[in-house]
């Protein structure tokens, strides 16, 4: 009877054993994806600020456009009106 008694002991302690080992892994592993994700998480905050910031480049270039057009009354001109300047041809002229 006794012997049976300590098989049965044995037994489970083995289950329970091999039950905190299961445990333990899944926990690591769980963390490790935790981590994962925190980092993941921070490299899309960073790209969330680059993209407020170009947003808000933008948002000023409107604005000083929308300025421009409404207080100054300035309009982009006509292709004929352009003249390009070659840098090189303002230091020859010297």
């Amino acid at each position: 009877m006794r012997h049976r008694f300590n098989t049965v002991l044995l037994v489970a302690l083995i289950v329970c054993a091999l039950g905190v080992i299961t445990s333990q892994h899944l926990a690591r592993k769980l963390y490790s994806e935790l981590e994962k994700e925190q980092k993941f998480t921070h490299q899309l905050e960073v790209e969330f600020g680059k993209l407020q910031l170009e947003q808000s480049t933008w948002a000023a270039h409107s604005l000083i456009e929308r300025a421009a057009t409404e207080r100054l009354s300035m309009h982009t001109p006509d292709p004929r009106e352009v003249q390009v300047v070659q840098a090189g041809a303002a230091s020859r002229s010297r």
